[in-house]
């Protein structure tokens, strides 16, 4: 019995009977690699779906880095204009604005305080960029022009524009625009000009800088940068 050995009969209708003798050790090795090749298939199925959920996990973690690694690069942005724009004054006019006071001559009021953060921080929401902001004043009318893009390149862009005076002695006031000239719908590229009077009772030894606000449809800022007179005036 030990020398036993099974028959494989392989029949077709064009051939003659082909038999094979195969001894149980053989066969035995057939079927378990078989099973063996079986088990490697279920393991590298296994392997790979976990391989592909560890590499979401790590695609996850990298673009939750890069996130946070573009808002430190803005927020330096941010601080890095601010220390441009402070280097660039004239001492005395920057110890006038951070200590500016109104005085009456009878009473005198008490200091108001300046509010640095509302008169320096830019914003930056990386859908419109601002170039070669320029103005010049004649009298009490000043003409303001600037280039604005598009920076969604998927889309077209569309909002408000507006001003701000800023005064030497810290004081902010609205300036008064027309909305027609600043409203914006563009797809590329846009070249903005308008023309508006000085508030009564300021003169051009007043100014400081105009700051630029720039809203969306939704009316929430997407940029805003405060730009020294002795920047964009022209002589």
């Amino acid at each position: 019995m030990s020398d036993s050995k099974y028959s494989v009969l392989f029949m077709r209708d064009d051939r003659d009977v082909t038999r094979y003798r195969l001894s149980p050790f053989w066969l035995k090795m057939f079927v378990f690699s078989q099973i063996f090749l079986l088990l490697c298939a279920a393991g590298g199925i296994y392997m790979g779906v976990r391989g592909f959920r560890i590499n979401a996990a790590l695609q996850s973690e990298k673009k939750g880095l890069e996130q946070r690694l573009v808002d430190a690069e803005v927020r330096l942005e941010r601080l890095g204009n601010m220390e441009k724009i402070l280097e660039s004054y004239d001492p005395a006019e920057l110890q006038s604005l951070l200590s500016a006071a109104t005085t009456e001559a009878e009473q005198p009021q008490p200091r108001e305080e300046v509010n640095l953060n509302t008169i320096f921080t830019r914003t930056d929401t990386r859908q419109v960029g601002v170039e070669n902001m320029q103005a010049k004043l004649s009298g009490r009318k000043l003409t303001v022009s600037f280039e604005l893009n598009n920076l969604q390149a998927s889309k077209s862009m569309a909002g408000q524009a507006d001003f701000i005076y800023l005064t030497k002695s810290g004081a902010v006031e609205d300036a008064e625009t027309n909305k027609d000239d600043l409203s914006f719908q563009i797809q590329r590229f846009k070249r903005i000009q308008t023309t508006f009077l000085l508030p009564e009772g300021m003169e051009r030894k007043d100014l400081f800088g105009l700051r630029l606000e720039i809203k969306g449809k939704d009316g929430d800022v997407i940029f805003a940068e405060t730009y020294p007179f002795y920047h964009i005036l022209a002589s």
